[in-house]
């Protein structure tokens, strides 16, 4: 309907057809968030682990514990183990968004359900008015549209069904490595599809 809108006002109009290519020199950065709670608009990150890769490898690492400036509440540090006092002396988001940025450079950002740790990224950086834009992929989504099968697609479940270990659920590194693995999965299942 549009299209034809913009074609009866003048426009050139053409749908075209994007071929999808893996291109192996694409960088990624896998990461992975702890916060104080579910809303990026009301809560803060408190740990950030991210892993780079290219070409299949793991290419370098990047974490931080991080000073939400707030307090985490009591499930939350059942959960992910990260206490007040542990982020009492770590940098405020603020201090380490230079350097997160410099390891994402223009890699592709990927977490498991995306949403929810770019989500709380890009809102650490809109509180600095600063725009943190790259193009995203869901190691969930993918895995749920790749290797089709699985009750759940959580990250523990999926680490179980393939072998990979994951010491230290929630927290942010090593979810952030286990997460990597699934994406060289999934980049493994793209290729074979593409050939």
């Amino acid at each position: 309907m549009q299209l034809d809108l913009l074609g009866r006002a003048g426009f050139t109009v053409e749908v075209k057809r994007v071929e999808w290519i893996i291109d192996p020199e694409q960088v990624y950065v896998v990461v992975d968030v702890e916060t104080t709670g579910g809303r990026a608009a009301r809560n803060r990150v408190t740990e950030i682990g991210a892993v780079k890769v290219r070409n299949g490898e793991v290419v370098g690492k990047w974490q931080s514990l991080i000073n939400p400036q707030q307090a985490i509440p009591a499930n939350i540090t059942r959960l992910t183990g990260i206490t007040n006092a542990m982020v009492a002396g770590a940098p405020v988001f603020a201090e380490i968004a230079d350097d997160f940025q410099d390891f994402m450079g223009n890699a592709i950002f990927v977490a498991h359900n995306v949403r929810f740790d770019y989500g709380f990224i890009s809102e650490e950086f809109r509180r600095l008015d600063r725009r943190f834009r790259h193009p995203q992929l869901c190691t969930c989504a993918s895995m749920r549209t790749l290797y089709k099968g699985h009750k759940s697609y959580s990250l523990g479940n999926l680490c179980s069904a393939y072998g990979i270990d994951l010491k230290s659920h929630h927290r942010a590194l090593c979810d952030a490595e286990a997460a990597a693995e699934l994406l060289l999965l999934i980049n493994a299942r793209r290729l074979e599809a593409a050939q």
